[in-house]
């Protein structure tokens, strides 16, 4: 049980049910960050449109699958790598990367654009920064926009797994994935 358990809807204010169900219709379900930021509703319904915007963004969903495991495994958030670790092997990251990903080695990569994206994420992450040459490699790959999206995600994520970790969020079967 997280911290901040799941707010009882029929204590929800009428903003509070308004945004849950939004955040259910787009997601399916509403869970991770969103029952405990549902306590601040206009909070949630802009994490939720902000995660959304990022999920059908230019950069693809494998891509953005691969930013988000990536960016779970610099932070050890359980949580969230048990939700998008599936993901991304769904959306065409090989097991292969996703399983160096998660043991913290520098995966083999056979797509460059793989490559540029993790690069990217991997140095924000253990930087805190990014370097011209990787920037530079980042706009060759993906373009202004591209690039915008990618360090974009990295920064939500971080911001969701900051959260998740600081609410002692466990993964939905009470595992850990991530050592």
């Amino acid at each position: 049980m997280s911290r901040l358990p799941p707010l009882d809807p029929a204590s929800m204010t009428a903003e509070q049910k308004r945004v849950h169900d939004t955040i259910a219709g787009a997601r399916k379900t509403v869970r991770g960050p969103f029952p405990m930021w549902l306590r601040n509703p206009a909070l949630a319904d802009h994490a939720n449109a902000f995660g959304v915007a990022l999920r059908d963004s230019s950069i693809g969903r494998r891509i953005f699958e691969l930013i988000v495991i990536t960016v779970c495994r610099a932070w050890s958030v359980q949580y969230a790598w048990s939700s998008h670790a599936p993901q991304a092997e769904i959306a065409g990251v090989s097991p292969e990367v996703v399983k160096a990903i998660q043991n913290s080695r520098t995966p083999d990569f056979s797509r460059d654009d793989e490559r540029v994206a993790y690069t990217v994420a991997q140095e924000i992450m253990t930087t805190k920064e990014l370097s011209k040459p990787t920037y530079d490699m980042a706009i060759r790959q993906f373009g202004e926009q591209g690039t915008v999206e990618l360090i974009s995600t990295v920064g939500y994520y971080a911001m969701v797994g900051i959260f998740l970790k600081s609410s002692d969020v466990p993964t939905p079967t009470g595992d850990k994935p991530l050592k």
